[in-house]
């Protein structure tokens, strides 16, 4: 009986020390089921706004096999403060912009011509060195809820980078300004989440605190002072803090109810290049970045290309849903929350593939991603003015890239000739235009992985769960060590118990 007693009270004792599944708080509405190794919450101290850098220092320094959840916000939250910011600390945190206090004091690095997504991080993952590889599984992703218990996203049809494909190209005025924005509401149901659009209004000249023009959609943390419409009546939390408008917004209360599925994804997930100090977030580059590959979801894992020291991994611009090609500028723009596991994979234990890796890849329990893009790496192709590379893309020099990628890692992986590799690529592999809107314009070829002899065998993705680096790296850390040890006192308990019942039997 003794040894009962002790094991139960073992046993209690460590769901008080939260191995247990524990419930979310009221901010997400959600049960944890997966325990991480470390958080980062978002704010303004946890983000960098437009660009990747290698000199930025790290917010968090992990060990290779942590799983890591990470807060992100869209840049696109001030479309519609009350819905994706009002009364959310962090949120606020990031968007505030008055005369008196502005935390995000410039456009990107610079201030000039940097993209405009929020990227949290870096992370900063130990022993990672340059030319090794940072393998970043997806374990989970799931909305921000506003204090309401409800998620919103934000899709602006708009002229953004300036790039060949706009709204507004598409359009029977191409000289006028043409932008406009939908709001999103996040339906949960039992048939499967959807997004549905609240309501859309077209893009209003705007002035800042700072008295600078925001005429169209280009300029991140744009707050647009709404005026009351339909059934709204908005808070006075963005004209008090010094927006304004040049004449009444135009708004449409009841656009058709078309019901998207939800597709969470992140769309900007990468590493700094060494070759600059800062860089663009918008152009993808052979470290990751802006793919816009709405196929970077739950259970994807994603190989990018190590080229400074730690690694420096950012994420953000996470989506709700997307098309392939994102044609309209951006897809359904949506804060979310993900848990991430960090896995280095040093360059002497590599595999073949993984020596000629000089892309950001995609694998998933039944297929490779490969993308391509119009310069592989635009930044040495345009190492002076990296900018250049918004008036040289072109489709077609990304699918070539793509197709050539795609076949130099066919090759390595399986051992093929460059016949053999051409003629699968031909039948087996799907190829689709990831983004038009980002520049360094995107094609992704899809090859399934059962067509293969070794189909079945394990897969690139789940060997790093048998090996791994640094003192978190087996099998999830501290949650799996904690599952063991609640069965090995489960195992004490049923000996116990079969112990007394043997006593009482004699």
């Amino acid at each position: 009986l003794d040894i009962v007693v002790i094991c139960a009270a073992l046993s209690a004792t460590l769901v008080e020390a939260g191995s247990a599944p524990v419930e979310a708080d009221s901010d997400y509405d959600k049960v944890v089921k997966i325990v991480s190794d470390h958080t980062i919450v978002i704010n303004n101290e946890t983000v960098q706004w437009g660009y990747f850098s290698k000199n930025v220092s790290p917010v968090l320094k992990v060990s290779s096999g942590s799983i890591v959840t990470v807060e992100m916000a869209t840049n696109h939250a001030c479309d519609d403060w009350d819905k994706m910011i009002k009364g959310d600390s962090g949120m606020e945190s990031v968007f505030t912009s008055t005369p008196e206090v502005k935390n995000e004091t410039e456009r990107g690095a610079t201030g000039s011509i940097d993209g405009a997504h929020i990227l949290t991080g870096p992370i900063y993952v130990k022993e990672a060195m340059p030319g090794d590889i940072l393998k970043v599984e997806i374990l989970d992703l799931y909305p921000r809820k506003n204090p309401y218990g409800k998620s919103f996203g934000s899709n602006a049809a708009s002229k953004e980078d300036g790039g060949l494909f706009t709204s507004r190209s598409f359009s029977e005025t191409p000289s006028q300004k043409d932008e406009y924005v939908t709001i999103y509401e996040v339906i949960e149901s039992d048939d499967g989440d959807y997004v549905t659009p609240s309501y859309q209004f077209e893009w209003p000249n705007i002035t800042d605190p700072n008295g600078i023009h925001r005429d169209f959609i280009a300029y991140p943390a744009t707050c647009v002072p709404h005026d009351a419409h339909g059934d709204t009546v908005p808070s006075d939390r963005v004209s008090a803090r010094g927006w304004t408008k040049k004449d009444k917004i135009t708004y449409y209360d009841e656009p058709y109810p078309v019901k998207i599925p939800v597709n969470y994804h992140v769309g900007c997930m990468g590493l700094p290049p060494a070759s600059h100090n800062s860089i663009d977030s918008i152009p993808p580059m052979p470290t990751g970045g802006n793919l816009d590959n709405k196929r970077i979801g739950i259970g994807i894992t994603m190989y990018y290309p190590v080229e400074v020291a730690g690694g420096l991994l950012s994420m953000g611009d996470a989506h709700v849903a997307q098309g392939d090609s994102e044609l309209g500028g951006t897809g359904i723009d949506i804060s979310i929350t993900g848990d991430f596991k960090l896995t280095l994979i040093r360059k002497a234990d590599f595999v073949p593939w993984q020596e000629q890796l000089d892309f950001p890849l995609g694998e998933t329990e039944l297929e490779y991603i490969v993308h391509g893009s119009t310069e592989t790496d635009y930044l040495e192709t345009f190492s002076k003015d990296p900018s250049d590379i918004y008036g040289a893309s072109s489709i077609d020099k990304a699918m070539k890239n793509a197709y050539a990628q795609t076949k130099k890692f066919m090759i390595a992986r399986w051992d093929l000739t460059e016949m053999e590799a051409t003629t699968i690529i031909t039948q087996a592999v799907d190829f689709g235009v990831t983004q038009l809107a980002n520049g360094n314009l995107g094609v992704h070829g899809t090859i399934p992985k059962n067509i293969f002899p070794d189909w079945g065998e394990t897969s690139d993705a789940d060997k790093s769960k048998e090996e791994g680096y640094g003192e978190e790296s087996k099998k999830g850390g501290r949650g799996l060590l904690a599952y063991f040890f609640m069965t090995f006192v489960g195992l004490i308990i049923i000996v116990g118990f079969a112990y007394i019942f043997v006593v009482l039997v004699k």
